[in-house]
This record gives structure tokens, C-alpha cells and sequence, in this order.
């Protein structure tokens, strides 16, 4: 080969060497690029997905606070008003700073017109509910005249809230809008950001407010629910203390955070949320900044450009709120260069030496076609450090390298004479060098593994293949080459790798237990969310079981259990709901037959305290006499209510179960406790306080029940008024106690010569009414002479001394016999009264037969006296 040959080759082996250096260079751009691509792409999707969440958190947030509002409503729906008292009550029983936090104030606001405004003033200084010197310090502020006025009556807590007590809060236009939007709509509005009057930090604040309607009324229409508009139910916040509750700490070192007003929100034709007015330069109010402890107004809203943004839209009360999140640097959102640098490099570095391995090759190529291949493949077993190389003649060993000799124990010279049945460490290696001898006797070659004798040491496993040797391009006669290659490192990393990959294994089940006990607790936690909102809607006790049967049937899904409920009189625990199919299933007990409802905590507490068995499952103990059951009482403001029981299908309660079922008694004592309470609030408002009879309103609603009861079916239905004679003279004579006395008395006796059935009221004043259901003329008139004397013998005992010779006068009307309506009943009844009256007092009189007495006095001449 020629000069010109040999630069002709070396110039075609650079050209190829520099295109493949070209090639992985821009291989390894390509891998960068990608890189940086996947991790900014994977940066921006987790810190969508972290924003998403924190915004969802904000609106679950304000929307669990909105809850409280709705309560409220319901609350003033179904009582109409109530006082101070009831309010700073009703606000305890909710538990709202632990349950709910995040607010400044709860507020109730009355709507008052001027010329209710001094009477309203008045009903607030005598309320003695909370106070018994009322609040006589109480004015409306700021002065001077106004259309109307929403003025705050109640606000809890109320230390550090006094300021805003009396504050006319449509004096402010701003809020006045929202209280306009919120009565008018029937929805909670929130007000546009605003400096709390009892915040002197600063800092903006807004308010939720729900409007409180008239019991009774119709809400159906703008103007129904103008007319009814009775006040609003508030809830005060200060910007800063909502968000920094639900943005941790570490939120906030990973990303700035603003919330921003942009005002009422509304709906498009194509369905999206946008400002009202939908002007782009319209105002937008600083709400919240993570980064500044003062809030300012800006307008427009600057835009700060950073690497990785979101933006989340809110809707608050009918208040369009937009969620500005930001990554801070050096934060985790900030994208890591270390991979593509390093991508960059090595692609860099592994592009030379591909470029210099081929030149390499390609040169080697050239000079090994120069050399013998004989000589090149000798040279190259021989000396090889990495392989052991033996030649042998048949069965005799002729020579071997050093390598050999390592393997074998012995120096190279020693291996020279040895028959291969000598290096063979077991018999069946000997067999296997037999067998292999006659492969390669038959032309072919052999792979075999082997455990090759050493004198000094255990054996060592080799892989060994045979091959017959070629001398100068001819098969010699029985000549072989035998490479070996020592497996004890290969092993040892096999064996490594099967340990990586086994302990790979059980780590990858305990992971997998672990997001299958995450998800368990994520599903739990959302049924009890579920059940939480159920309960607060629940009406009974019954709906209150019903739910709960449900829930804790997938809650504890291979546990069985019930509900259980203190009586009335407290003198026994009932049953009122229960899941699975429980050992102990007894309807009632006494609430002593239980440890938790004697300590008022949760049975068993410990190991050894299991020994202690409930009389309630004493029948229905676990294998070896131990029961396993954990009861957990039901306790609402320091008020025993009851039991929630459970069986585990396990020995012993996880910590899990328990904290989970603590959770869910804490859930069903406070509904129990609410409907409690909204009873004794009905309870109140259909009882008269003195004699413990309905009232008047309570008469109508009795009336309208039987009404409904006998439309259509003929049955007779009777009424009879009761008034005392001569009542004024008894409170002028002996006084007022004396006159109290006296109904209370008369409350007893209609109480104690009624049946069970009848209906008894205290109609207004000195005057009772009697609803005798299924009862015609002749029955209704056994009655009221049967009362009329056990009002004649009755002596009533007061601090003065005793009072008797006290009558009564009755008037009795019947349907269908006096009446053809049974709403005429008390008119008809009213008009025998008055007869009674004016022929004497002390006497009964029933109604004659009428075909219409509305808007009539009945015929004189028709009525008949019974002494």
C-alpha cells in the first residue's frame, strides 16, 4: 500500500469519527432538551395540581362556614325570634372555634324600618336572657336618619366585639349593596372588602351574611321576600387569619400567594364566571398578599412575571375572587438543571469516545489484517489475565497460563502432565469433561460448567468451553484449547441480585399496603365528611339513626354495632339504630350497666382494663371469656346523650377504628344535641310558661291536625271554652300571685279529668279551651259538667292562704251537630260562652244546631242551660 493509500484511509477514518462525534453531540442536545422539557412540563402539572387543591381547600373552607349560616336560617325558620341567650347557646352547642375556624364573629343583624326603630331599641336594652340589667348602654350608630336600618343585635364571641354592637351596617354603601343583593336573592352574599370596625390591625376583612326571614312566610318572589325580610345571619372574617389557616407554613415558603376581589360575579351565555361588570380594567381589590402584612388597593392588577404561575377563579358569596399562586424561588417548583447538564455532558463525553473507538477500531483493523490470525489468537489466550487457558492433548494437559494456574491452586509448570480427571472436583465433573472430549472429538465444540480442584482451598466454579486447536489452518490430531472463565464474582452478584430483587419485592408489597391503607383512610374520611352534612340536616332522631346505620355499615365494614340514646327520663339507654348483626343486641339497659357511660369515656382504654366486662354484653363475652367490644358515649356540651357501641370482627380496636369512631360520635352527639335543642325551642314556643298547657298557637295547629284527621269520615269532634268567673277580682283582691295560682290550678284540674286524647290549652288570659276528638254533644256535655264541679270544690292554696268558691262558665259547639265546618267550632263554642255569661255565670252551655255560624251569633232562643 502506497503513501497515498494509507492518507487516503486515514482521512476517510477521521471523516467518519468526526460524523459520529457530530451525531452523538446532537443526540445528546436532543436528550437535554427533553429533559428540561419533561421536568419543567412535570414542575408546572404538580404545582397546577398543588394550587387546585390549596383553592379548593379556601372554598371548602368558606363553604363549611356558609353551612353555619344556613343553620342559623333553619334555626330562625322554624323558631321566628329568639334572645341573647338562646343565641350565645345555640352558638356553643355548634363548637364553632373548634369546628370551624377561621372567622372573627358570628352576627345576627335586624332589618328595622324608622318607625320601628325605637321599639327594637327597647326590646334589646330589657333583654335579661344573658344579663339581668339587660343592656341599657345599647344605641344605634352612626346617628341620623335613614330609609331603613341593619342594625347588629347579637355577635359571639363577644369579647373584642363590643364596638360593633348597635352598628347600623347599611350606613356603609358598600355594604348596604350586598345587604340589598343578599335580602332580595334569598342567597349568602358577601361584601367587597372592607376594614372590620373592631380590627384595628389594618388589615381587610369581608363578610358572609345569610338573609333571616319571617316564620311563616312567603319567600317565592323579590317583593314576598322583601316583605319578610326579618335580618341577616353574619359571619365576620379578617382576610388574613382565613387564608393563613388553611396555607401551612410550607405552602408559604414554596409559592407567594394573593387573593383578589374583582367584584359580583355572573354567569355568561356560554357558561363562564366572569366580573360584574365584565370590564377588564374594572377595580380588583387586594384581598390577601403572603408576601405583605398590610393589604393595599390596586387597580389595575399589575402582573409580576415569574417562571411557574397559576391562577384560580372563586366564587364567595356571590363574589368573584381570583387566586394568584407564584413559586418562590428556590422553592421545589424550581426546575432542577442538574439532570440536563449532566445529560449534556456525558452525552458529550460519551460522543468523543465513540468517535475515538471508532477511529480506534478502524486503525486496529488495518493492523490486525497485517499479523497472522493464528499468531494474533494465540498471543491473545495465552496472555490473557482475565481467562484461564489450557491446552491438552486428549485427556493429558499439555500447558496452561498463569490464570490457569490461579484457578487450579498450582503454578503454571505444575499443570503440565496432569490427566483432566485430576482437575475435576467432583465425579460428575469428570463426566463432564468425558462428554465434552467427545463433542469436540466429533467436531463440534462444548460449554460446560465445572468445579475445578484446588489443593489449599474449596473448589472454584468455572464456565469452560472447549474447541479443537488449529495449526497452521489444520485440525491437529487431539489437540484442544479450553478456555475458563471464573463464575465465584458472577454468583456472588447473582446471589446479590436475587437479595436486591427479593427486598425490591417486600418493599414494593409494604408500599402497596401503605396506599391501600391511605386510600382506605381517604374513603373514610370522606364518608364521614358525607355523614357530617347528612347529620346537620337531619330533622329527628330517626333520620339521625337512619344515617347513621347507613354510614357505619361501609365506616367499620367487618364490624357490627349500634346506637344507643338516654330516655327522656335518663333511666334507660335505648337502641336506635344499628349495622351488622351485633352479639350483645339488647333494645334498652340501664345506663350503669355500661363502664364508658359511668366515666363518660371510651371502654377499653387498655389491656388490662378488658377483664372488665359491661353488664349490657356479659351474654355475648369472645373466645377464652374476654369480650371484644369498645363502647364510646355520646357527649355534647358536657351532657351525657348516649352510646355508640361497636363489635370488631378482630381481637382488639386498631388505633385507626378508634380514632375514626371517635370522630363519628363526636358527629352524631352534636346532632343529637341540635335536634335536642330545636325541640326545647318549639317546645317553648308552643307551651304557655305558667300552666304548662299549649297555647294559642299550639291550639290551631291541634285544631287543624284533627281538621285534616276527620275530612270526610263523619266523625264527631267537640270543643269546649272554659272561663273562669269573676277572674279580675281575684288578682285585684289578693293579687296577681294569688290569680296565678289559681290558673295553675285549673291547668291541673282539666289535666286530671281529661283523657289522654283530649286536647288541653290555656286559650288567652283566665280562658281554656278543650279539643275532645271523637266526641259528640252528649259526651262533650258529660265532660264539662264533670269539670264544671271539680272547679266548684276546688281550694287553692297560695303564700295568702287559700282560696276557694272559684266557677266557671263553658260554652260547648260540636260537629257536625252545631256546625257544618268544623273551622266554626270555636265561634260556635265562643257564642255559647257568652250565653253562659250573661244568664249567669257557673253554668254550661251547649250550641243548638246552625248551618253556618261564620261571621254569626248563634240564635238565644236555641241555647239551653245546664246547671
Amino acid at each position: 500500500m502506497g503513501p497515498q493509500d494509507r492518507k487516503l484511509l486515514n482521512w476517510r477514518a477521521g471523516a467518519a469519527a468526526a460524523a459520529i462525534f457530530a451525531a452523538g453531540l446532537a443526540a445528546t442536545w436532543a436528550a437535554g432538551s427533553l429533559a428540561r422539557h419533561i421536568i419543567h412540563s412535570n414542575t408546572q402539572s404538580r404545582f397546577s395540581a398543588d394550587t387546585a387543591e390549596m383553592a379548593s381547600a379556601v372554598g371548602e373552607r368558606v363553604r363549611a362556614h356558609a353551612e353555619v349560616l344556613v343553620s342559623m336560617q333553619g334555626l330562625y325558620a322554624s323558631v321566628g325570634r329568639i334572645d341573647r341567650a338562646q343565641f350565645q347557646r345555640y352558638v356553643d352547642v355548634l363548637d364553632l372555634v373548634r369546628r370551624y375556624p377561621g372567622f372573627e364573629a358570628l352576627q345576627v343583624l335586624r332589618h328595622v324600618t324608622p318607625d320601628g326603630l325605637d321599639a327594637f331599641v327597647a326590646e334589646v336594652r330589657g333583654d335579661t336572657s344573658v344579663d339581668p340589667r339587660g343592656q341599657p348602654n345599647f344605641t344605634v350608630h352612626p346617628g341620623g336618619p335613614r330609609p331603613v336600618y341593619n342594625v347588629i343585635q347579637f355577635v359571639e364571641p363577644m369579647r373584642g366585639n363590643e364596638r360593633v354592637l348597635g352598628f347600623d351596617v347599611g350606613s356603609n354603601p358598600a355594604q348596604l349593596d350586598s345587604l340589598v343583593r343578599g335580602g332580595d336573592t334569598g342567597r349568602i352574599v358577601a361584601t367587597p372588602p372592607v376594614k372590620l370596625l373592631q380590627d384595628e390591625s389594618g388589615g381587610l376583612g369581608f363578610i358572609l351574611r345569610a338573609p333571616l326571614y319571617k316564620a311563616g312566610e312567603l319567600t317565592a318572589t323579590v317583593d314576598q321576600r322583601r316583605n319578610a325580610l326579618l335580618g341577616f345571619a353574619a359571619a365576620v372574617y379578617r382576610a388574613n387569619d382565613l387564608m393563613r389557616g388553611v396555607l401551612d407554613a410550607r405552602t408559604l415558603q414554596q409559592m407567594n400567594v394573593r387573593v383578589l376581589d374583582r367584584g359580583y360575579a355572573r354567569v355568561t351565555s356560554e357558561g363562564a364566571v366572569t366580573a360584574e361588570p365584565a370590564d377588564p380594567s374594572a377595580t380588583a381589590v387586594l384581598l390577601f398578599d403572603s408576601r405583605e402584612p398590610n393589604l393595599q388597593v390596586v387597580t389595575p392588577v399589575a402582573e409580576v412575571p415569574i417562571g411557574i404561575a397559576a391562577e384560580r377563579s372563586l366564587v364567595v358569596g356571590d363574589r368573584l375572587w381570583l387566586l394568584h399562586f407564584a413559586a418562590r424561588a428556590g422553592s421545589s417548583y424550581e426546575a432542577d438543571q442538574t439532570i440536563p447538564a449532566v445529560v449534556l455532558a456525558s452525552g458529550s463525553v460519551i460522543s468523543l469516545l465513540l468517535a475515538g473507538m471508532a477511529l480506534s477500531l478502524m486503525r486496529a483493523g488495518r493492523l490486525s489484517r497485517s499479523l497472522g490470525a493464528l499468531d494474533a489468537e494465540q498471543r491473545a489466550l495465552v496472555e490473557n489475565p482475565l481467562a484461564g487457558i489450557l491446552f491438552t492433548h486428549g485427556r493429558e494437559v499439555v500447558r496452561g497460563n498463569h490464570r490457569m494456574g490461579e484457578l487450579c491452586g498450582r503454578p503454571p509448570e505444575a499443570l503440565a502432565g496432569l490427566d483432566l480427571a485430576d482437575l475435576a472436583a467432583r465425579p460428575e465433573d469428570a463426566v463432564a469433561f468425558e462428554a465434552a472430549l467427545a463433542a469436540i472429538a466429533a467436531g463440534g465444540t462444548a460449554a460446560l460448567e465445572l468445579h475445578l480442584k484446588c489443593p489449599d482451598r474449596p473448589p472454584v466454579v468455572v464456565d469452560a468451553f472447549g474447541r479443537p486447536l488449529f495449526l497452521q489452518g489444520r485440525r491437529g490430531d487431539g489437540e484442544v484449547l479450553w478456555v475458563m472463565q471464573d463464575k465465584t464474582d458472577a454468583l456472588a452478584v447473582e446471589a446479590e441480585r436475587r437479595g436486591h430483587e427479593q427486598a425490591l419485592h417486600e418493599a414494593n408489597a409494604h408500599l402497596i399496603r401503605l396506599v391501600d391503607a391511605a386510600e382506605a383512610r381517604t374513603m373514610e374520611i370522606t364518608l364521614l365528611a358525607e355523614l357530617s352534612s347528612i347529620l346537620q340536616s337531619c330533622q329527628s332522631m330517626d333520620e339521625v339513626f337512619a344515617s347513621v346505620q347507613a354510614y357505619a355499615a361501609r365506616l367499620f365494614p367487618d364490624e357490627a354495632g349500634a346506637v344507643y340514646v338516654l330516655n327522656r327520663k335518663r333511666a334507660q339507654v335505648v337502641r336506635g339504630g344499628r349495622w351488622g348483626v351485633p352479639r350483645a343486641d339488647l333494645a334498652s339497659f340501664a345506663p350503669d350497666a355500661c363502664w364508658a357511660l359511668r366515666r363518660g369515656q371510651a371502654f377499653p382504654v387498655s389491656e388490662a382494663s378488658r377483664g372488665l366486662v359491661c353488664d349490657h354484653v356479659a351474654g355475648a363475652v369472645g373466645e377464652g371469656g374476654v369480650p371484644n367490644h369498645v363502647c364510646q358515649p355520646l357527649i355534647a356540651r358536657n351532657r351525657l346523650l348516649g352510646l355508640l357501641y361497636r363489635e370488631p370482627a378482630a381481637e382488639g380496636a386498631s388505633a385507626s377504628a378508634l380514632q375514626l369512631a371517635t370522630m363519628l360520635a363526636e358527629q352524631v352527639s352534636l346532632a343529637l344535641a341540635n335536634i335536642d335543642l330545636r325541640e326545647q325551642l318549639r317546645g317553648q314556643a308552643l307551651r304557655d310558661p305558667l300552666t304548662g298547657l299549649g297555647n294559642r298557637r299550639f291550639v290551631e295547629d291541634a285544631l287543624a291536625l284533627q281538621i285534616a284527621g276527620i275530612a270526610g269520615d263523619g266523625r264527631p269532634l267537640s270543643v269546649a271554652l272554659i272561663d273562669l268567673d269573676h277572674f279580675k277580682q281575684i288578682n285585684d283582691t289578693h293579687s296577681h300571685e294569688a290569680g296565678d295560682a289559681v290558673l295553675r290550678a285549673i291547668g291541673d284540674v282539666l289535666r286530671a279529668n281529661t283523657r289522654q286524647s283530649d286536647i288541653i290549652a290555656r286559650y288567652g288570659g283566665e280562658e281554656f279551651l278543650l279539643l275532645l276528638p271523637n266526641t259528640g254533644p252528649d259526651g262533650a256535655l258529660a265532660v264539662a259538667n264533670h269539670l264544671l264541679q271539680a272547679v266548684r270544690s276546688l281550694r287553692v292554696l297560695w303564700s295568702g292562704g287559700v282560696l276557694d268558691g272559684i266557677t266557671a262558665s263553658i260554652g260547648i259547639a260540636a260537629f257536625p251537630d252545631h256546625v257544618s265546618r268544623p273551622d266554626d267550632l270555636i265561634v260556635a263554642a265562643d257564642a255559647a260562652l257568652y250565653r253562659a255569661k250573661a244568664v249567669g255565670r257557673d253554668q254550661v252551655v251547649v250550641s243548638a244546631a246552625a248551618p253556618d255560624l261564620a261571621g254569626q251569633q248563634p240564635d238565644m232562643s236555641t241555647l239551653h242551660a245546664v246547671e
